[in-house]
């Protein structure tokens, strides 16, 4: 059972001690071997996968897929714009979000704890935005995922976009 607390202590264990104890769980990550230190971030990652589809990105009931298209292309950042195409069979899907602009003008990781300043983008966390657009494209096609990559981010590529590409199983 939760403590009953004032909505100011409330505010400021969101704002302040929540991400100060983040960013000491993401230090202390980095110091891990690096089996273990792949199996943290695994976790971390589809946690923050499974957060984004229920709440941000995934595909409404009763959504088209020229709906939910156009919806990731309307979502504003950090969640999106996301541009989704895909090939002339319809099994091959290039998902590009548009990177958010830090201010000395570099793009920026997406990640929300890049976002909130509690860490620094790691490159091995790109592959949980592939996982992502994989999730995103087999709730809008119905579709098996038979394979996510990473094609261009910030961390990996230095690139102004995350561009990710699913296959899907016909």
């Amino acid at each position: 059972m939760a403590l009953e607390m004032p909505e100011d202590v409330k505010e400021m264990v969101y704002k302040a001690w929540m991400p100060a104890l983040m960013t000491t769980v993401f230090e202390a990550i980095k110091e891990l071997p690096p089996k273990h230190r792949k199996a943290m971030l695994d976790r971390i990652c589809l946690t923050c996968e499974d957060m984004a589809m229920a709440g941000a990105l995934g595909i409404q009931p009763g959504m088209s897929w020229n709906d939910y298209v156009k919806f990731v292309k309307e979502a504003p950042a950090p969640i999106g714009p996301w541009t989704i195409k895909k090939n002339k069979n319809g099994d091959v899907f290039d998902l590009v979000y548009d990177a958010t602009i830090g201010e000395d003008g570099k793009p920026m990781c997406h990640c929300p704890f890049v976002l909130l300043g509690i860490r620094q983008a790691l490159p091995e966390c790109c592959n949980s935005g592939a996982r992502l657009s994989g999730k995103m494209i087999a709730a809008a096609t119905k579709k098996k995922v038979a394979k996510t990559e990473v094609i261009d981010s910030p961390p990996r590529t230095c690139a102004a976009v995350c561009h990710y590409r699913v296959k899907v199983k016909k």
